[in-house]
């Protein structure tokens, strides 16, 4: 009976934290073209929120956050996606997460897409973790951060490449 109680009270609890887009769909939008990631998450109801791109339109961000009256449910807060020009393998995914239990129904989700940890760093009370597979890198950046009133409060930011990634030479900086 115990047993029946928890997995219930897990499934509510579970629910309560879903969210519009796991991580595999967000890992998919990196195969994407710029109209087709803005078309899926415009029907997912996220919003615009700016967007940079060269004279050229050969490379560009656009930043989207979550359209819920609820800001406790924005999760991720943001999606940021990058491009440079058609080239499908060039496009990375950029989100940021603010509470712990989703960071780890992450966490778990893209483990079971065979991701491996291969390196970890820390600096200024930052930590990058770096996981790969065989075709994408995640790298998953720890950020404390305290606000006004002392209390301390955590993001956890994902940047998604594909392996072979190399920064175009007018994208560089």
């Amino acid at each position: 009976m115990k047993n029946k109680l928890f997995i219930l009270f897990f499934f509510v609890f579970s629910v309560s934290f879903s969210q519009n887009i796991t991580f595999v769909k967000v890992l998919n939008l990196k195969n994407k073209s710029l109209s087709e990631v803005k078309k899926y998450l415009k029907d997912e109801n996220w919003e615009i929120m700016h967007y940079h791109f060269s004279k050229e339109h050969k490379f560009g961000d656009i930043r989207f956050s979550f359209d819920n009256k609820n800001p406790d449910r924005q999760i991720p807060l943001f999606i940021t996606f990058y491009y440079e020009g058609q080239d499908l393998m060039k496009n990375r995914i950029e989100f940021e997460i603010s509470k712990k239990e989703i960071f780890d129904e992450y966490l778990a989700q893209f483990k079971t897409l065979d991701f491996k940890l291969t390196g970890s760093k820390t600096d200024r009370n930052q930590t990058v973790e770096t996981y790969k597979n065989d075709t994408t890198t995640i790298n998953v950046k720890t950020i404390p951060v305290a606000n006004y009133y002392g209390k301390q409060q955590t993001f956890y930011k994902f940047y998604i490449t594909d392996n072979t990634y190399k920064p175009t030479e007018y994208y560089k900086f």
